[in-house]
């Protein structure tokens, strides 16, 4: 009985998260730049240590957020376009 249980309970887990993977993998397929050139991009732009990035709908355009710890111990995030390599704005 417990087993099925399991079972019941990763089969679930595998529904509601296979549409998100396959999301996500759909919106870094069409990038033009990759996640290295984002990051190298955003470092140019404020100097740090990259924390996080990930890809996000973000004025209008898929970007690249690149989290940025600054040597001041804030934080920044920088938008890179996934597509022209541009940066779209911060926070």
């Amino acid at each position: 009985m417990n087993m099925k249980k399991t079972i019941r309970a990763g089969l679930l887990a595998i529904l509601f998260l296979a549409p998100a993977t396959a999301a996500t993998h759909a919106q870094s397929s069409a990038a033009k730049i990759t996640e290295a050139q984002a990051t190298k991009i955003a470092l140019e732009q404020i100097p740090g240590k990259v924390t996080d990035v990930k890809i996000e709908r973000k004025r209008g355009k898929n970007v690249y957020v690149v989290e940025i710890q600054t040597p001041d111990g804030g934080e920044k995030d920088v938008f890179v376009d996934i597509e022209s390599g541009k940066i779209v704005g911060t926070d």
